[in-house]
């Protein structure tokens, strides 16, 4: 681990020189996150917070045939949704995105104007609404998506046209479409992506990356709808998909349901993901668990560790932030074990610091990963 991490780091110093910016397309989703944690007590001199979700939910649970009030506390309102987050991420990392999304309407709301000078971003409707309360272990995100009920492919091709859609699908390298779980439509856009736009392009093959994000609340059907679709994007590319590991059992169990298979209740990740990654016809499975990730491919699965930041400055975004570094990766051509060590330090970082790393902040961080490596 210590000599990849050591060969990645010259690959990255050599290529901040030699760089030149891949263009990746991003879509479709858009919010405005106010990150928050929730208050336990207040001292004359500190607030103590929750520290784990565990704790929050006894007060929760405490408050059944009652009532309760919990103090809740913003640390920050910023960009949110996985487009704009994962969007602001390749940005940092230098990559030329352009983000379609519901970044606001009339005018782009000024919060994902931050997304950076590397970027062109398209409003289609406007942004929906997210109160994300972190903890330790884990966050609790509230979100208000009515907005999204407008968002299906006729209102996309109104609001962006689609010739100007074939036109930037056509100059991307990479294209990632995510957030299937909460677009209301978004298996009906992707339809039509495929055969209204894709068809169209000069420049072939692209390369298709998609995240679903929590399908939990998604029917057997539309789970399965959707992941039918990812498959048939292969004619047109490289097919990428990828996952946390709760989103893997979900998907796992889903998907064996959808084919009439009944799931192995003792199947570990691996087995999960290479169910997922044989029946899907996939060209790459991304998996990523909070100390790891694992990828599958026709040559076999690659597992790596990462490093795990004890006090994370913030957490929701870090998923948006590994598949940032890994599509970097991609673009840059590096090989597997080299974009999911991106992948993690690109996360890694943006946790550790709260921000998305630049390619110097990147090369610093994982300095820091090297020393810790134990031999």
């Amino acid at each position: 681990m210590k000599s990849l991490i050591q060969n990645l780091i010259r690959k990255l110093e050599k290529n901040q020189d030699e760089q030149k910016a891949k263009k990746i397309f991003i879509g479709f989703d858009g919010y405005i996150d106010k990150i928050q944690r929730a208050v336990k007590a207040q001292h004359p001199e500190r607030t103590a917070f929750y520290k784990t979700l565990t704790d929050f939910s006894a007060k929760i649970a405490a408050a059944s045939g009652k009532s309760g009030q919990v103090e809740i506390t913003t640390q920050e309102t910023k960009l949110g949704g996985n487009a704009p987050i994962l969007a602001h991420a390749a940005d940092c990392l230098g990559l030329d995105v352009t983000c379609m999304g519901t970044l606001g309407d009339p005018e782009i709301h000024p919060l994902f104007k931050a997304i950076g000078k590397h970027s062109q971003l398209i409003s289609v409707g406007k942004p929906a609404e997210t109160n994300a309360l972190e903890f330790h272990d884990g966050k609790l995100i509230l979100s208000e998506i009515s907005t999204f009920k407008e968002l299906d492919w006729e209102h996309l091709k109104k609001k962006a046209g689609l010739e100007k859609l074939i036109r930037i699908f056509n100059e991307s390298e990479l294209l990632a479409l995510v957030d299937w779980c909460n677009l209301f439509h978004c298996t009906a856009i992707w339809q039509g992506i495929f055969e209204e736009v894709l068809p169209h392009l000069e420049k072939r093959p692209k390369t298709y990356f998609f995240d679903l994000a929590d399908p939990s609340k998604k029917t057997i059907n539309e789970i399965g709808e959707a992941l039918r679709l990812i498959g048939q994007y292969k004619s047109f590319g490289k097919v990428i998909l990828g996952m946390n590991e709760n989103e893997t059992d979900l998907i796992y169990k889903a998907l064996s349901e959808y084919l009439g298979v009944t799931a192995d209740p003792n199947a570990n990740l691996e087995e999960q993901g290479k169910y997922i990654f044989e029946k899907l016809n996939l060209d790459q499975l991304l998996i990523h668990p909070i100390k790891s990730a694992l990828s599958i491919d026709s040559n076999g699965n690659i597992s790596l560790k990462g490093r795990l930041v004890a006090a994370p400055k913030i957490s929701t975004g870090g998923g948006d932030n590994l598949n940032a570094g890994f599509c970097f990766g991609i673009l840059q051509g590096f090989n597997t074990e080299e974009t999911l060590i991106l992948g993690m330090a690109t996360s890694g970082a943006y946790v550790q610091n709260g921000k998305s790393p630049s390619i110097k902040d990147l090369i610093n961080y994982l300095r820091v990963w090297e020393k810790e490596v134990v031999l």
